[in-house]
C-alpha cells in the first residue's frame, strides 16, 4: 500500500483499495505470532464495520 502511494499510483477503484487492505490483514495473521494484536482476526471485522460507516456517511453527504 505504501509503495502504491509513494509512487503516486493511487487506487482507481474502491475494490483495489479493499483488496490491498484484505491482503494486509492476511499478512498480519500470517507473519505475526498468534499472541500479538497484529495477528488477531478482530481487526478485519472492525475495519469492515468502520469502513461501511464511513462510506455511508460519504454517500449521504455527496447526495445532497
Amino acid at each position: 500500500m505504501s509503495k502504491r502511494v509513494e509512487s503516486e499510483q493511487y487506487y482507481i477503484t474502491l475494490e483495489m483499495f479493499l483488496t490491498d487492505v484484505r491482503r494486509m490483514f492476511a499478512n498480519a495473521r500470517t507473519y505475526n505470532s498468534p499472541d500479538t494484536k497484529c495477528s488477531t482476526s478482530g481487526w478485519n471485522p472492525f475495519f469492515q464495520e468502520k469502513f461501511k460507516q464511513a462510506f455511508n456517511l460519504v454517500a449521504k453527504f455527496s447526495s445532497n
